[in-house]
């Protein structure tokens, strides 16, 4: 009896002991022998690592401005570890990422611990988010690419990806030097998903890409970019190509393409839209190429300028029969040959170079070989060996036909003929800097190889001279300055058989000015034209009305020889003039205002022109003291 009443007394104690035994041994082998399995479990369900995209480098035009440039982002990520209800975040999700409930669900029934919802959010659709109160999901800060300009000089710039990757144009070349070194950071949160206050370790920071500075000037880009849109509106052209260049240093100062599209929404453009035709696409030149033809002949005293050509048509070779735009009686000049532009005067006088030599001249101009220029997917051209060539090859080609070319190297290699001889590697980046303004590169003129003599240089660019003053290229000339330049007219092979497409044109005009001492050239390249298709009809007055604009613009003044004398400012005596303080302008033509600025001598000025037609602002306004190196802005607007 009071064996069993011990028994009873002990039995509780002994069972709670047991209990704790087994729950001590339980916490010994939780904590003690699994806390390794365990430590590392709540690390992955607390902390995420998460890498950060750094800033890109800016990318600037020739005067500092920004083209390309970086703006504040948040990114949505979510932890569906954490996430109670998806199907319901998914839905209230939906509306304001623009996206199907179906597609975030996918998202948010991932087996990770972290999965990215949307990229590159705006401000105002974080807060629309943060009042949801959702747990299980959070934002990152990024940076997004931004184009302020839009879609100017879009083709050279190109865009970026979700991640800041360099997709296409200038920021696919340049990626490695514009987008920096990710950073990454640690993140931790409770047990219910919010982030813990000030535990965000930094594991290891980003750092910022290099800035670039292009050679493209965007006062220039804009004013090429407006004339060929005007122009491609007028004449219903399916595309229209330009180029303009330093011929002495090799750097592009502007490169357009219509139509264009805007990089900060490229998805929304196909690949064919966003093609730089500039570099990447080959056409047949026409009369164009009679430039180089004819320095070749020039160069190994084959003809001299003032030799009289047979012109006289048609003119048949092997199987094939040439004519000329326009009948010609008798015999040119071969200055005025190449003034009005005779096909078969240039195909007679062109058969005294062996197919060799002329072989040998294309390729030491450049054509057949890419430029080297800092840009992705350069196209080399179409120039096949005298080996393959037929009997009528040759005479094909000196007029630019049979042979493929890019805008590029025609402006590139053109620029050798017209600067002394010297062929130079074309470049768009001026230099390279740190995000501190450390300059790391810089891009000097190159000088590839000497292809001309001086003296056949300056032959050409008077035979180019004559050509707009008094032949196909005279709707190209700008009143006060003297222009160069050649038209050419061509036809369009078809793409999948010999032969040319039907009615299907190409005109075009490459010139440069001063005449005598050349500091801009480039082309325009107008494709397909509806009506009037000559060079010189619609190519011709682009040109002519580019380089009105631009001449006043790298400060070269008009000619006193070349002004009209019945001035219409000369009658405008009421206008107070003084070099000493800002006249006033308004009203005033840009020729008008050229004039006036002639006069001072004793200053140097700075004049930046923009727009056409009459004066409507100034800065600085008139009255206000004027200095030495002034910077004096002038719109004009048509009135």
């Amino acid at each position: 009896m009071r064996k069993n009443k011990r028994i009873r007394i002990y039995f509780p104690f002994i069972f709670i002991f047991l209990i704790l035994g087994i729950l001590e041994a339980r916490l010994y082998y939780l904590q003690i022998l699994c806390h390794s399995e365990f430590a590392e479990q709540a690390k992955k369900e607390q902390e995420n690592v998460i890498s950060v995209s750094p800033k890109r480098g800016i990318i600037y035009d020739r005067n500092i401005k920004k083209l390309a440039l970086n703006i504040p982002s948040y990114s949505l990520y979510a932890s569906p570890p954490k996430i109670s209800y998806p199907e319901k975040m998914a839905k209230k999700l939906s509306p304001i990422l623009k996206e199907k409930s179906s597609e975030i669900l996918s998202q948010l029934k991932k087996k990770k611990n972290f999965v990215w919802l949307k990229r590159k959010l705006s401000l105002a659709e974080k807060r629309k988010i943060e009042k949801l109160h959702l747990i299980g999901i959070g934002f990152i800060e990024e940076v997004k690419r931004f184009y302020p300009e839009k879609n100017l000089a879009s083709h050279l710039l190109g865009f970026v990806g979700v991640d800041n990757q360099g997709l296409e144009g200038l920021e696919y070349f340049y990626d490695e030097k514009l987008r920096g070194k990710k950073g990454y950071f640690l993140v931790k949160e409770d047990a219910f998903g919010y982030k813990i206050p000030f535990a965000t370790e930094i594991i290891q920071p980003s750092f910022p890409g290099e800035n670039t500075v292009l050679t493209i000037d965007s006062n220039i880009q804009s004013i090429v970019e407006e004339e060929i849109s005007r122009t491609l509106k007028l004449t219903s052209a399916k595309s229209i190509e330009a180029l303009f260049m330093n011929p002495e240093t090799g750097e592009i100062l502007a490169l357009a393409s219509k139509p264009d599209y805007d990089p900060n929404l490229f998805f929304r453009y196909s690949s064919q839209d966003r093609k730089n035709k500039v570099i990447q696409s080959l056409y047949e030149p026409g009369s164009t190429f009679k430039c180089f033809t004819s320095a070749a002949l020039l160069e190994e005293n084959l003809v001299s300028l003032t030799e009289d050509i047979s012109c006289d048509g048609p003119l048949r070779i092997a199987n094939h029969t040439f004519y000329d735009w326009k009948k010609f009686d008798g015999n040119l000049s071969f200055m005025q040959m190449i003034q009005d532009s005779s096909d078969i005067g240039m195909i007679r006088v062109a058969q005294r170079m062996d197919k060799n030599l002329f072989y040998k001249y294309i390729r030491l101009f450049g054509f057949g070989t890419k430029t080297g220029i800092d840009f992705s997917g350069e196209e080399k051209g179409i120039v096949r060996p005298p080996g393959r060539w037929s009997l009528i090859d040759p005479s094909c080609i000196s007029i630019g036909q049979g042979i493929a070319v890019t805008p590029l190297q025609m402006v590139n290699n053109f620029c050798a003929l017209i600067n002394g001889g010297k062929l130079l590697k074309p470049h768009l980046v001026k230099y390279i800097s740190t995000s501190e303004g450390k300059v790391v590169e810089k891009n000097e003129p190159q000088i590839i190889r000497k292809v001309i003599s001086s003296s056949t240089s300056q032959k050409i660019r008077e035979l180019l001279r004559r050509v707009v003053e008094g032949g196909t290229g005279m709707k190209a000339k700008v009143e006060g300055y003297s222009l160069g330049g050649k038209t050419g007219t061509a036809q369009i092979p078809a793409p999948d058989k010999r032969g040319y497409l039907p009615d299907k044109y190409i005109a075009s005009f490459i010139g440069f000015a001063p005449a005598d001492s050349p500091q801009i050239a480039g082309i325009v390249i107008i494709k397909e034209p509806a009506g009037v298709y000559w060079g010189g009809e619609v190519a011709a007055p682009l040109f002519g009305q580019i380089m009105r604009r631009v001449l006043p613009y790298l400060n070269i003044l008009p000619s006193k020889s070349l002004l009209k004398v019945d001035y219409p400012i000369e009658e405008k005596k009421e206008r107070a003039f003084s070099s000493q303080v800002m006249p006033d302008l308004s009203k005033l033509t840009m020729r008008e205002v050229i004039k006036i600025f002639s006069k001072i001598k004793d200053k140097e000025l700075e004049i930046y022109f923009s727009g056409s037609g009459v004066l409507v602002s100034q800065d600085p306004l008139p009255g206000k003291k004027i200095k030495d190196k002034e910077k004096i802005f002038l719109k004009f607007k048509s009135s």
